[in-house]
């Protein structure tokens, strides 16, 4: 009785005397004493008036766990509601976009829809080899500053741990029906393993890739999945104390792409390891912030997400057309449309709620609750939520009361005065609630109003603010009752409790701001919050205090000082975490505070100016950038302490496109580094950096830079950056003595052996930094511009290839589609196989170059591509750029002035080969004419070999040779012969061998094709010297050698070409090669063997996961496992 003293009104809720006997007497009532009889008691596990709505989530989910491949449509229930229609493959992930207003009932929805296909598993599944149905959930908050960024996805994979590592299912108690505990335990530990081991072999999220440390470090809950101790004791990872926040911030940022990439790959993991879909729920969206908001468009989104149903609720009235997540509802309907439901959740009828009035207070005739029905629906319009707080009210009012005599709810009011009882705003009377409740729940409220997330016993005791400490026992006792008075809920998963709704939340939060200690309370929960901010899993606490004592006045807040510190060091978690947004909003609140005594703590300033410049920076903020970098330069003592400022100044400048004036501000700033360099170096200049280098080096290797030291310096940076600026702004020399003396010395004056050896030792360096993007860049940079001088094209093209890889994963977008630029010209220079692997890489290519708006690579890949196209189907016009992936007129019309130009000389490049190979005079002579406006140089080596290469071979082919253009390639291929490359001597002997057309000429263009492992040339090649055997009336040679090259050519997968041969030498169609790889004498007696082998060899395909490939030759598309 004492619990209820404050708010027990004898006669009303009950008599005054105990009366433990009376449901002995009374069926009608199932509780244990009179006390519960004053209490309204909620039907639990009883959804009203949403069959419709259940029957669509239904159907999602049964659709895409009995993975069928019929296309069906499907209704919701019989009298209409949203219909779902699929196409094609049912496998992949569903998304469900859930809406309505606050308290209409999403949440319970979804819940009941669990239950039911629970129930439906439960009854039909062996539970000795099914596996059960996974469910998890997140849940926003309404002014999340507090909450760390992806707040509602961390709560997902928090629960999944829990519930794989404690074998809960779904974190559900209700999931294990049907299965007894061992069978429980038994499966979660198979689970376990099974995602383990996947873990483990994967090349994204395995133990010591950059994207398990993302993963940790952005969900630390996930560490015991990602580094095996959910299945072992053994750690293979990190320790613990590698979490730490001085740690990481050493890290730096880890790019979006990278968290991207990184959740698909585990998602992908844990649902393909479940015979039934894995369920993910998250609530409240219109609060997501923005990371989570990036990250949810990208996992929706992706058509490769598989065995997986999304659920995302959103409030419908708090989610306009100009809301980030109307776009995310846009886009994803766009492409993942079929897979797509909408649903929206609108008040439930009269008719609904006067059930589930009925069943709240016991009666059996809906009629008997009519008038209640006709004053509460009316003020609550079918809100659910609103319902419940409307018949508490009634029954803290007196109007709505149990009469023990006759054991039944009765009011004696008429409805006039009812509904006067009943108040129209739902959170002042939840707060009228709040007030009848004991002082120590509220003060519980009070404390669980400003927390995001659930938190244990020990934690919330440290967080009240109370005259009398209560030990944890008594919270405990104190949790369980607000419960039952329906202010908190119960998480299995977690074993703590939550608020039950958001406007519990609000109401809570507008009751303390009444009292005098609000600013006490949180001034309190903020001290609590940063002591317990240690390690990655209490981060939240760190958010929360900062939050907290933002929002309090300067004059409140006992230590500014202090509070700067915080918000700086919570801004490098947000940063870390990849919310910039985040980063961004704390330290504009270090600037407010730091108004205060702005410059009078040097080194606090410094720092909070440095970091906002960055922050500003990175978002695209140019003008708040801009008066922190003045704030700087004006303020800082010394120049070491202004090259951040100094850095984004030239960045800054750069952004205009005026690279000129950025170089030039660059190197002004350098020269105040007592550097010295000139604003237009002359040849004299550049003859004394290259003698400064050398007394540098005092007679050591370029080598012995792999010896020094790893050194911080701040200045690279600059360096890099005014280095960068002076070649986009056309200043060789001025590049030569900034950043790269050497190598760009010796390539612009020849020295390319040296500039080779630079870049090895450049590759050897880079291997100090290979958890650096700097890593994969360098690797890039230097096999593009510099190794492929000397070295075979075909030994670089893995390795970029991986570039493209990890340069994608940390974001670098525009480096990693060059990097799979030179691939591509890398790959076609070598001659390796034209399959519909190939294809396949450029299609995926090009539609990524679009989804990025870099609409210069698209164009280059489609080019690419119907070269491939062009090469591997028969056609009539081969020497045409028009088809499928490239429509050449069409294309260059939509481009501007100098998009055009470079889009003309890259498809003019592709189809002067197509003309060579075709032997289409017309078309050479006009790709000759075409390419003869260009500079003959490039910084692509790969590309430049491909066009110098058949200009030059085209230009001694033509009718009317251009003697001028072929010598031309003629000579530098010369050149690069002597300098000892090996991609130059096919070239150049098969030029030379147009040239002056000879037997000998011929025999010792196709030996050095072979030599080079170049089979594309070594069969042009063989052609070309087949029709000179066929001027010299030598058929037999000349046929065993067109012969030849009909196989290298099919070896190759140039069908096209091919099926030409068999039409102007019919004999081919009959041809046989005695043995793989094998050719006929090229005129010797020398056997020459085919680095590809035969045609079958050459088509072997690796075992691979499911890969979506073209086969334009075939024209069929496959996928799957091979």
């Amino acid at each position: 009785m004492s619990n209820y003293d404050d708010n027990y009104v004898a006669g009303c809720y009950g008599t005054v005397a105990e009366q433990l006997d009376e449901a002995h007497y009374d069926d009608r009532s199932d509780a244990d004493d009179d006390m519960e009889k004053g209490r309204i008691k909620f039907p639990k596990n009883k959804l009203y008036g949403r069959d419709r709505e259940l029957a669509v989530l239904s159907q999602l989910y049964d659709d895409m766990a009995t993975n069928s491949n019929d296309g069906k449509e499907g209704a919701a229930a019989a009298g209409g509601g949203p219909r779902v229609s699929f196409l094609g493959s049912n496998n992949g992930s569903r998304v469900v976009f859930l809406s309505g207003y606050s308290g209409i009932g999403k949440s319970a929805l979804v819940k009941e829809f669990i239950h039911q296909i629970q129930r439906e598993y439960n009854s039909t599944a062996n539970n000795e080899s099914s596996s059960p149905i996974l469910h998890f959930s997140g849940k926003y908050i309404q002014q999340s500053g507090g909450a760390a960024p992806f707040s509602a996805i961390s709560q997902v994979f928090g629960n999944m741990v829990s519930s794989l590592t404690k074998g809960q299912q779904g974190g559900n108690d209700e999931a294990e029906e049907g299965m007894n505990k061992e069978g429980a335990h038994n499966y979660t530990r198979s689970l376990c393993n099974k995602i383990w081991k996947q873990i483990q072999s994967s090349d994204v999220i395995g133990p010591g890739t950059d994207g398990n440390e993302v993963l940790i470090d952005i969900f630390p809950s996930l560490r015991p999945l990602l580094d095996g101790s959910c299945v072992s004791n053994n750690r293979l990872q990190r320790r613990e104390s590698m979490s730490n926040i001085e740690g990481r911030e050493e890290k730096g940022e880890p790019s979006m792409n990278a968290v991207k990439e990184s959740t698909s790959e585990l998602l992908n993991m844990v649902s393909s390891s479940l015979q039934r879909p894995l369920v993910l729920f998250l609530d409240d969206l219109q609060w997501a912030d923005g990371p989570s908001m990036e990250l949810l468009l990208f996992l929706l989104a992706n058509a490769q997400m598989k065995n997986l149903m999304f659920i995302c609720a959103y409030r419908s009235n708090e989610v306009g057309m100009d809301h980030p997540f109307a776009d995310i509802m846009t886009k994803v309907t766009e492409s993942r449309g079929e897979f797509v439901a909408k649903v929206d959740l609108f008040s439930l009828s009269q008719e609904a709620i006067s059930q589930f009035i009925a069943d709240c207070i016991g009666m059996e005739e809906v009629d008997s609750v009519k008038e209640l029905v006709e004053v509460i629906y009316p003020k609550t319009m079918g809100n659910i939520f609103c319902v419940m707080q409307a018949i508490e009210e009634l029954v803290r009012k007196n109007a709505l009361y149990y009469d023990v005599m006759c054991f039944e709810w009765r009011w004696t009011v008429d409805k006039v005065e009812l509904a006067n009882q009943v108040g129209a705003d739902v959170v002042e009377t939840v707060k009228s609630k709040i007030k009848c409740l004991s002082v120590n729940i509220q003060n519980i409220l009070a404390v669980m109003a400003y927390i995001p997330c659930s938190v244990d016993v020990s934690v919330l005791k440290e967080l009240l603010l109370t005259d009398d400490a209560l030990n944890e026992n008594e919270i405990a006792f104190l949790l369980k009752e607000a419960s039952e008075e329906g202010m908190l809920m119960f998480l299995a998963e977690s074993g703590h409790y939550v608020l039950a709704h958001d406007r519990i939340r609000e109401a809570s939060r507008g009751y303390l701001g009444e009292k005098e200690d609000h600013d006490q309370l949180l001034l309190h929960m903020a001290d609590v919050l940063q002591r317990l901010g240690k390690g990655s899993k209490m981060e939240w606490c760190l958010y929360t205090a900062a939050d907290l004592l933002n929002s309090l006045p300067s004059d409140k807040v006992m230590n500014v000082t202090d509070l700067i510190k915080l918000n700086l060091r919570v801004s490098k978690i947000a940063k870390i975490r990849g919310s910039p947004g985040k980063e961004n909003a704390l330290l504009r609140e270090c600037l407010e505070r730091l108004q205060l005594f702005k410059w009078k703590d040097y080194h606090l300033s410094l720092e909070v100016y440095n970091a906002v410049i960055v922050s500003e920076y990175t978002l695209g903020n140019q003008d708040r950038a801009t008066i922190a970098i003045e704030e700087v330069l004006d303020n800082a003592k010394c120049l070491r302490d202004k090259v951040s400022a100094f850095l984004h100044r030239v960045k800054s400048l750069c952004e205009t496109k005026d690279y000129a004036m950025a170089a030039h501000e660059g190197v002004r700033i350098l020269n105040m580094f007592s550097y010295n360099i000139p604003l237009k170096p002359t040849k004299l200049d550049l003859v004394r950096e290259k003698m400064k280098l050398r007394l540098a080096f005092k007679g050591r290797s370029y080598a012995s830079l792999t010896n020094l030291p790893v050194v911080d310096d701040p200045l690279t940076e600059l360096f890099s950056e005014v280095g960068r600026d002076c070649l986009f702004s056309g200043q060789p020399r001025l590049v030569v003595v900034i950043a790269w003396t050497a190598v760009r010395r010796a390539i612009e004056k020849g020295n390319v052996r040296a500039a080779n050896e630079i870049g090895n030792v450049a590759l050897m360096i880079s291997e100090n930094f290979r958890k650096n993007t700097g890593y994969s860049y360098t690797q890039f940079a230097t096999y593009a511009g510099i190794i492929f001088y000397l070295q075979p094209f075909r030994s670089g093209v893995d390795v970029l290839q991986q570039c493209y890889k990890d340069l994608k994963f940390s974001g670098k977008f525009e480096f990693s589609l060059g990097s799979m630029l030179n691939y591509f010209y890398a790959y076609f220079a070598a001659g390796l196989n034209l399959g519909s692997i190939l294809e396949s890489k450029l299609l995926v290519l090009d539609e990524f170059s679009q989804s990025i708006d870099k609409s210069g690579f698209a164009a280059t890949f489609q080019i690419h591509r119907q070269f491939v196209i062009n090469l591997r189907q028969r056609s009539e016009q081969p020497t045409l750029m028009n088809g499928p992936a490239f429509q050449q007129e069409k294309a260059l019309s939509e481009m501007n002035d100098q998009a055009s130009k470079m889009a003309l000389r890259d498809a003019s490049v592709f189809r002067l080969e197509l003309a060579f190979i075709f032997n289409d005079i017309e078309c050479m002579a006009a790709m000759l004419e075409t390419l003869a406006a260009y500079p003959f140089e490039d910084q692509v080596i790969s590309r430049f070999h491909i066009r110098a290469c058949f200009m030059g071979l085209a230009a001694f082919s033509l009718n009317e040779r251009n003697t001028v253009m072929g010598n031309k390639c003629l000579k530098y291929f010369r050149r690069m012969k002597k300098l000892g490359s090996t991609n130059a001597p096919p070239a150049y002997f098969f030029i030379a061998a147009l040239k002056r057309p000879t037997k000998k000429a011929f025999i010792a263009a196709i030996d050095s094709c072979t030599e080079a492992s170049m089979p594309h040339l070594e069969a042009m090649a063989r052609e070309r010297y087949a029709m000179f055997l066929l001027t010299r009336n030598e058929l037999e040679l000349a046929n065993s050698h067109i012969t030849s090259a009909y196989w290298l050519y099919y070896d190759w997968g140039a069908h096209g070409k091919s099926f030409s041969l068999e039409r102007k030498y019919p004999f081919l169609k009959a041809a046989k090669r005695t043995k793989a790889g094998s050719h006929v004498s090229s005129g010797t007696g020398t056997k020459h063997t085919s680095v590809n082998g035969s045609f079958i060899e050459s088509q072997k395909v690796v075992k691979r996961k499911g890969t979506f490939q073209y086969n334009s030759t075939c024209k069929y598309q496959i996928s799957g496992q091979t």
